[in-house]
């Protein structure tokens, strides 16, 4: 009759601790709602930033010129300067706000689908991940891996 296998023998696999799996927790956590990104705008629209899309302002740069240029052809100065201080008007109040949404979706849509996208952001910094209890962990200087461990547990890896 053969023994049964003593527990101290048999080596437990240690949890899949890569990035990739760390990763893929972190978008799990997410998902769920256990984890919330809290975005700097400021930061993240910086023209450096890699997820900032200077073609997302400068749409509205663009349409206010084009706008002020026919109405001073049309209307003269006094329809040109309305129509620049509307665009402008136009741009602070409406265009941020789409500018916002923009990059929001843009941080959901491609740092949060691709690693080495994710980690160019960490590295910029204007992120941080907001767990439902505990500190905030704020690129750059925050460990997004540890506070990842810590809240997915043993799973982590899976």
């Amino acid at each position: 009759m053969s023994e049964p296998p003593n527990p101290r023998d048999t080596i437990a696999e240690p949890p899949d601790d890569s990035a990739e799996a760390l990763f893929r927790a972190l978008r799990r956590l997410h998902a769920e709602g256990r984890l919330r990104l809290s975005l700097d705008f400021k930061r993240l629209d910086h023209m450096d930033s890699p997820v900032s899309v200077q073609a997302d302002s400068n749409i509205w740069a663009y349409a206010t010129l084009a706008v002020t240029l026919v109405a001073l052809w049309v209307g003269g100065w006094t329809a040109a300067l309305a129509v620049a201080v509307l665009g402008i008007a136009a741009y602070y109040s409406l265009g941020r706000v789409y500018v916002r949404r923009r990059l929001e979706r843009r941080v959901e849509d491609s740092a949060l689908a691709s690693l080495e996208t994710w980690r160019a952001l960490w590295r910029w910094g204007g992120i941080a991940l907001l767990p439902q209890s505990g500190e905030e962990c704020r690129a750059p200087e925050g460990n997004w891996m540890a506070l990842v461990r810590r809240l997915a547990g043993p799973e982590a890896g899976a």
